[in-house]
């Protein structure tokens, strides 16, 4: 299980570098949800491993149902990372037009 440990803290501090290049990325709630999404992908490749070891199959030679469910888990993660990063991209052009709106509204106040 450390190396689960392990990998989400590499996850962290890759998102976190990223987080000076990429704006999407500097909300802190947005590299959390990244972050779950990829706990939850080790966790699914843990489980599919574990389902393979138990089934006695090779792990350089997996059969159909393997390779399946791996997809399954690749294809899962991959969902999960557009939702959080649309959902990213919404709340900051939101964000963004209800600044501009602010701006425009404010020299007609004066």
């Amino acid at each position: 299980m450390a190396n689960g440990i392990q990998v989400l803290l590499l996850v962290t501090a890759v998102l976190s570098i990223l987080a000076a290049r990429r704006g999407l990325l500097r909300d802190e709630r947005v590299r959390a949800r990244l972050v779950g999404v990829a706990a939850c992908g080790y966790t699914g490749v843990f489980a599919v491993l574990t389902w393979q070891a138990r089934r006695g199959q090779s792990v350089i030679h997996p059969d159909a149902a393997t390779v399946l469910a791996f997809a399954g888990v690749a294809v899962a993660v991959l969902v999960a990372v557009m939702v959080v990063v649309t959902a990213a991209r919404r709340n900051t052009s939101s964000a963004r037009d209800a600044a501009g709106t602010a701006e425009t509204a404010s020299p007609a106040l004066r």
